[in-house]
């Protein structure tokens, strides 16, 4: 095997590159839909990670094999391609709470207005009775002064007027 001598900035970025891959795995997740199981996800997210580490170790092989300036301009092409990376995650991260936000606002709404028609239906209810009693005690008046009326005027039994 051929031996590769690094300045020590190379190794401490190669190094920094490594942890700071692997390291974000766990932030940048995007959201997972609730019917994923948690063992599937910490499942997903150990591959992710075994990816990554492979990856970058596939990085260093390469990296070993360059020459000088080779080996920065591809440091650097990573750079760039992990900000890109970094900045979409951020994006997506950010587009995820607007559309959560955005559907509890939708069901925020829909609550108010489900409770305010049952307001509205309980009112309508409360007033039909009102209604319906008011009919019954107009009946109930209607027919006691029918009766008072009737009951008012003595009824004279023929036989019992004997002179």
């Amino acid at each position: 095997m051929k031996a590769i001598t690094l300045s020590a900035a190379t190794l401490m970025l190669l190094g920094t590159l490594t942890v700071g891959m692997a390291d974000t795995t766990a932030t940048t997740e995007p959201t997972v839909e609730s019917t994923t199981t948690q063992t599937e996800l910490q499942t997903q997210t150990r591959e992710m990670k075994q990816e990554r580490i492979r990856t970058m170790n596939e990085f260093k092989e390469q990296l070993a094999s360059m020459s000088a300036e080779d080996r920065e301009a591809a440091i650097a092409e990573m750079q760039t391609q992990m900000q890109t990376q970094t900045q979409t995650r951020t994006q997506t991260r950010e587009h995820q709470q607007e559309a959560t936000a955005d559907a509890e606002a939708v069901m925020s709404q829909t609550r108010t207005m489900t409770q305010e028609r049952s307001r509205t239906h309980e009112m309508q209810q409360t007033q039909q009775m009102q209604h319906m009693q008011q009919m019954q005690q107009r009946h109930e008046m209607h027919q006691g002064g029918m009766e008072h009326l009737e009951g008012g005027v003595p009824q004279v039994d023929p036989s019992s007027m004997t002179r």
